[in-house]
């Protein structure tokens, strides 16, 4: 008989944890944030130790490109002036590419059509379920900061790169764009920074933005490499990062070049390239998302700043966003998803007690005994060692 009954216990114990692993996995932003994967590791991109950086050279022996991401051979990129390389070899901190061509990006709209690289028609789509006028913000390296301002290149959980993120939002909503710029920390900055922030663009998604926004600033050393002068403003450059190994690589690519064509159309110079890294970013979450690096460490803040807001202008065009009729709050740092799953692990936990005294005791009535006992002696004890101590 006492056996059964811990058979039974045990039966009861297995069911509870089952049904919370059913929860999290039907949960996606909890699935996220336990890195449940079922399709295989992700590569998320990796980023240089602090300090070092990539210089990739065409093949005469010129220097094309510099940045702190790690450059893996198969990496392409397209230049300022459009010149479309990829990287052939690596070797140490030097990289070598080849020159594919020359890509046709210009911003010429016809319609609800637009004219592509190739020269051929094609529909801007919308983003399925997409809130059209909604645009989401976030910083998977949260800590980025900008020496010459921030006095340090690395501040945990309140970088200088959420005052970029601040005025890119402001600007935006400026042009009548509502915006979500989530402020949450995703310290510390290592490998795994993209598996935390997996969890915020998730939740970001849940509200059916428009595009998802992930800012970043480079670290290559050289604060002249980003220093640019556009529309008489001192500004840095602004990058943009597409991951190659997702399935929405077209689609964030294809984005990617319209915001250049917008960009190189209004603010010639302001947009460094577009470089597609091996990894994923989480960007196989929307067809509409993108990294974008205002500039790097060793420039000012402010410059980063003034070249984010010109930035920011070409958004509303590129995705057709109306302006909307009331700005939208934005979104704090909250923990909404956080409580609702805490909140039912504690039920599960009071359901499986409760559970676990009906089964031990036999019945419900003796379940309700030992639970009155339990409380009362409880009760007593602590009653009795505060008179003691009185």
């Amino acid at each position: 008989m006492k056996n059964n009954r811990t058979y039974k216990i045990l039966a009861v114990i297995v069911f509870i944890f089952l049904l919370g692993f059913m929860a999290i996995w039907g949960k996606e932003e909890l699935k996220t944030a336990f890195n449940i994967n079922l399709t295989g590791e992700i590569n998320w991109g990796v980023e240089c130790e602090p300090g070092t950086y990539y210089t990739i050279y065409d093949q005469r022996g010129n220097i094309i490109e510099k940045t702190s991401r790690v450059v893996n051979v198969g990496d392409e990129f397209i230049n300022k002036e459009n010149n479309h390389y990829r990287v052939i070899k690596v070797k140490g901190y030097r990289a070598e590419a080849e020159l594919l061509g020359r890509e046709n990006i210009v911003w010429e709209v016809n319609g609800s059509k637009e004219t592509d690289v190739f020269g051929s028609d094609f529909e801007i789509p919308a983003q399925t379920g997409g809130v059209n006028n909604l645009i989401a913000v976030y910083h998977t390296h949260s800590d980025e900061s900008y020496v010459p301002t921030d006095g340090t290149e690395s501040i945990p959980g309140s970088g200088g790169i959420f005052k970029v993120g601040g005025i890119f939002s402001e600007k935006l909503r400026r042009l009548g764009v509502e915006v979500i710029h989530d402020r949450r920390s995703h310290e510390p900055h290592d490998a795994n920074a993209y598996r935390r922030s997996r969890r915020t663009s998730t939740r970001l998604l849940q509200k059916n933005p428009a595009a998802i926004i992930d800012i970043h600033r480079d670290g290559v050393p050289d604060p002249d490499f980003y220093k640019e002068n556009v529309a008489g403003q001192e500004v840095s450059n602004i990058r943009l990062v597409v991951g190659r190994q997702n399935p929405n690589m077209q689609a964030n690519l294809d984005f990617a070049k319209r915001l250049k064509g917008y960009l190189d159309e209004k603010y010639p110079g302001l947009v460094k390239g577009i470089y597609m890294a091996k990894g994923n970013y989480n960007q196989d979450l929307s067809p509409r998302s993108i990294l974008v690096e205002a500039g790097t460490h060793t420039i000012s803040r402010e410059r980063a700043q003034r070249g984010i807001a010109l930035f920011a202008e070409a958004l509303p065009p590129v995705l057709g966003i109306t302006p909307a009729p009331t700005p939208y709050k934005q979104e704090a740092a909250g923990t909404g998803g956080d409580l609702a799953a805490a909140l039912f692990v504690i039920l599960s936990l009071i359901m499986g007690a409760a559970i676990y005294l009906v089964i031990s005791t036999g019945s419900i009535e003796g379940a309700v005994r030992k639970l009155k006992q339990f409380v009362t002696v409880e009760w007593t004890n602590f009653l009795g060692k505060r008179l003691r101590r009185k």
